[in-house]
């Protein structure tokens, strides 16, 4: 009986995560949107520290710098809302040059901690100046992919407020975006635990 409840309790610490617990890549960036059916979406934002709420994966913000870039998103219908696919979103670690909206290129010249595809995304404007964007993806490389489980690297939602007011919206760009990229259900950190270390917590 003692040994039956040593291994639900060590089962319930290897998949437990507290019911609490939020986790996502926070993001805040600048836009550049098509005018055409065709045309690409290219957004540069800093990922910023989610606390009390946790990023997906450990992140050191104390060392690094961390930039969500999108790439290469394509408008493929142009209403109300606008709809996109195709595109490519990456999280770059750098802990050399600070992210400038004024040189495009120190967004994405860091190490790529994870790629992800773009598979879908709306983009509606509810006013001239505010607007929301949703779509899906799904992680597909980087340095970090493996501290994702295979199971949990599809289907992360993708959400961000749009501003175009003029004071918010950088040089070069037309719209700010303040989102966030989460899993549906908080993930666990994929942790190699060997058979003699489960052994360990029986006795």
């Amino acid at each position: 009986m003692r040994t039956r409840i040593t291994l639900l309790l060590v089962a319930l610490l290897l998949i437990a995560v507290p019911a609490s617990a939020q986790q996502l890549f926070d993001f805040l960036g600048q836009t550049v949107v098509p005018g055409d059916v065709g045309g690409m979406l290219n957004m540069d934002s800093v990922v910023r520290d989610p606390a009390p709420a946790t990023t997906p994966i450990p992140l050191d913000f104390a060392n690094y710098e961390y930039t969500l870039v999108v790439r290469d998103l394509v408008l493929d219908i142009d209403g109300s809302p606008q709809v996109y696919s195709g595109g490519m979103l990456v999280i770059y670690e750098d802990n050399t040059t600070v992210a400038d909206h004024a040189n495009p290129a120190t967004f994405s010249d860091g190490t790529a901690i994870l790629i992800g595809a773009i598979t879908t995304l709306n983009r509606t404007m509810f006013t001239a100046t505010l607007g929301s964007a949703a779509g899906w993806v799904d992680w597909t490389g980087g340095t970090r992919l493996d501290d994702i489980a295979p199971a949990d690297q599809l289907g992360w939602p993708f959400l961000t407020g749009i501003s175009r007011h003029d004071g918010n919206v950088e040089a070069g760009y037309d719209e700010q975006w303040d989102g966030k990229v989460e899993p549906e259900e908080p993930i666990v950190e994929v942790t190699p635990m060997s058979w003699g270390s489960v052994k360990a917590l029986l006795y």
